[in-house]
């Protein structure tokens, strides 16, 4: 069964960034480096552990020469997780 929850959307996020930037011949750190992040926390975000702000997202995107909505570009039903009781919580990196 597929799942639709926060943190299924957070790593398909950070599988499809991955993805690009490997499809770049980029390593993590050149990426981290383009957008002003360290290294170790791109890393969580592509391994799908946090929840980045808009403005990483387009940083990210602008760095790897991709619109924003490329970065969504994956099989995901956002309908399902949308129809999904939701209870908001404040996202903290997984150690």
């Amino acid at each position: 069964m597929v799942e639709y929850t926060d943190q299924a959307l957070l790593k398909q996020i950070g599988e499809r960034i991955r993805n690009l930037r490997n499809q770049r011949s980029m390593s993590l750190r050149d990426l981290a480096f383009k957008i002003g992040m360290e290294p170790s926390n791109l890393s969580v975000i592509e391994n799908g552990k946090s929840n980045p702000q808009m403005l990483t997202l387009a940083k990210i995107a602008a760095a790897l020469h991709v619109r924003l909505k490329d970065l969504f570009d994956f099989e995901f039903d956002f309908q399902a997780f949308a129809d999904q009781p939701q209870k908001y919580q404040a996202r903290k990196h997984a150690k």
